[in-house]
């Protein structure tokens, strides 16, 4: 159920949520612009920007880890997220995970007062960090990460078995060494096994403290 009156914002307000894949990060993030209402939350999805790989072969783009930094374009995320926040209008890029390409259209986003920024990688940067208002760290045991992750790009992404395995392993490997970290910057840490409607209403009274602390 949406918020019927949600505190007036100053300045638009960033929420990052992070954790493993499969954890249950963009589903978290769908349902936090449900609850507040999509008049003032927007997504801002950090797998929208990987690099375009249309120069590479398709097996050389197979080869890519995707779950590290330097597949991403995380300067134009920066960006992206620094101009919803001043208000401004960006194009979000969009991105075809069976070719590992860039598309030619791009997504007209428009600012709200809530900004929530989601994906493994969303901390992966100080710069970053510093532009989010509060980081969620979504944890989940790794195999109910696994299914999940195999149900997802069987469904949405087209891929076979094998080569989301492939994919898998070495997401595992970078999410170890890079995107475990941003539990360290966590200001909240949530199950991502439990319901959504426990961590909304969790994430929910945080928030809300915390923009009456700073005025409205």
């Amino acid at each position: 159920m949406a918020v019927s009156n949600p505190p007036p914002l100053a300045d638009s307000y960033v929420i990052a949520i992070a954790g493993g894949s499969g954890s249950g990060k963009s589903t978290l993030a769908d349902a936090l612009v449900s609850e507040i209402g999509s008049s003032f939350a927007t997504v801002l999805a950090v797998d929208a920007y990987y690099h375009d790989l249309a120069h590479l072969s398709l097996s050389a783009r197979e080869q890519t880890n995707f779950d590290h930094p330097d597949a991403l374009d995380l300067a134009l995320f920066e960006q992206h997220v620094l101009a919803l926040k001043r208000g401004q209008t960006i194009q979000q890029p969009c991105y075809d995970f069976e070719t590992h390409c860039r598309q030619a259209q791009t997504i007209e986003m428009i600012p709200r007062k809530w900004i929530v920024v989601e994906g493994i990688l969303v901390t992966a940067t100080a710069s970053l960090r510093d532009l989010y208002d509060q980081v969620i760290y979504v944890e989940a045991d790794s195999t109910v990460r696994w299914q999940r992750r195999l149900q997802r790009d069987q469904r949405d992404r087209g891929r076979d078995e094998a080569s989301i395995e492939r994919f898998w392993a070495r997401a595992e490997e970078t999410f170890m060494t890079q995107g475990s970290m941003a539990s360290q910057h966590a200001d909240l840490v949530i199950s991502g096994e439990q319901t959504l409607d426990v961590n909304v209403s969790r994430i929910m009274r945080g928030v809300w403290r915390l923009t009456l602390q700073h005025g409205g």
